[in-house]
């Protein structure tokens, strides 16, 4: 059976559809296209290379297996007392904050998998008044990626990143949400290179990850009001939906850089790092009416770590920052250093 490519693009002049949702709908197409690809050859790729491991021949009968599967899960508690006196009256408080971070990387050629989980979540607790929530945050992305030119190692990404709140509290701008309202989804797809080296006794490693792609965004927000709708008045006669809808769809240019390092100083002491930075220079929609420059179309989201352990002992930075005009029109930066306990699963 023959395609006539002109029958497609006269089907999407056909259909009565913007800029933007012309190209929101082929970068649909191209991501389910995509992963309904990689997803069943990953997983044959994976297979193979363990059934080569598993068969190839080995004259020592306790030798290690060399593993292309590599699996963290670092959970981590602080707590802090405090007392507060003011005349007559003491008050006591405690503030405490709990993390976890988790990876998954498969290791392979050509394909590669890695998924990541950042979790934060604080609250200050006192008896003079209800717990005040200091830090929440919830990030899970997946990312596949396939080599397709060898020779430089260029690859292409498919990264899908999930980023939502897992209490109810007050957003920038005072806005109320709560778990999955709002809920911020992209998928971008981008091309770029993987740096990644070791030490040969394992006492350090790091990689990392940066492209320029395409990105696809979808806003999810229940009971959330965006910054563009906020001058609406919403009542019974006039509620949110219908001046908004529950998702928002935009698209736009994509760049990330992720890096990570870690580096064992000594028998039990070890420093851990990672810098990630999401840029997605989204179009002009609707609930960005007075935006035009490209700083201000842009969503950019900038986690950096750092932390030292010792056996488990843990000091750690972590600072969350996020620039999005449907959020607010001023930046949100979420800062912590905790001295507390941490362990490596």
């Amino acid at each position: 059976m023959q395609h006539d490519p002109s029958r497609f693009s006269e089907w999407l002049k056909s259909k009565p559809q913007s800029g933007l949702a012309r190209a929101i709908r082929i970068h649909k197409i191209l991501i389910f296209t995509l992963t309904a690809l990689m997803v069943p050859l990953l997983a044959h790729s994976v297979r193979a290379q363990q059934d080569a491991t598993s068969s190839a021949a080995d004259t020592t009968p306790n030798a290690p297996k060399h593993s292309n599967i590599q699996l963290t899960i670092q959970p981590s508690l602080g707590v802090t007392g405090q007392s507060i006196t003011s005349g007559d009256s003491d008050v006591y408080g405690v503030l405490w904050i709990a993390g976890l971070d988790a990876n998954v990387f498969c290791d392979g050629e050509p394909w590669q998998l890695g998924s990541k989980v950042y979790a934060r979540f604080g609250e200050q607790v006192s008896a003079s008044g209800p717990p005040v929530k200091t830090q929440d945050d919830l990030i899970v992305s997946v990312t596949p990626s396939r080599t397709i030119i060898a020779g430089p190692k260029i690859r292409l990404f498919l990264e899908v990143t999930g980023e939502t709140q897992m209490a109810k509290g007050i957003a920038a701008d005072s806005s109320p949400t709560k778990f999955l309202d709002p809920l911020f989804v992209y998928q971008s797809l981008f091309l770029g290179r993987r740096f990644s080296n070791q030490a040969d006794d394992g006492s350090w490693q790091y990689d990392l990850t940066a492209g320029v792609g395409y990105a696809l965004q979808e806003t999810l927000a229940q009971n959330f009001v965006l910054s563009g709708n906020r001058q609406l008045v919403v009542t019974d006669q006039n509620p949110l939906s219908s001046v908004q809808n529950e998702v928002t769809l935009e698209s736009g240019y994509s760049a990330i850089v992720d890096f990570n390092l870690q580096e064992q100083i000594g028998e039990n002491l070890q420093v851990n790092a990672g810098w990630k930075t999401v840029a997605i220079n989204r179009v002009q929609t609707p609930t960005l009416p007075e935006a035009t420059t490209f700083f201000e179309n842009a969503r950019v989201t900038s986690l950096l770590e750092f932390g030292l352990q010792y056996k488990f002992l843990s000091i750690a930075y972590s600072g969350n920052l996020t620039y999005d005009r449907n959020v607010s029109l001023r930046r949100s930066l979420e800062q912590s250093l905790v001295f507390g306990f941490k362990l490596a699963l």
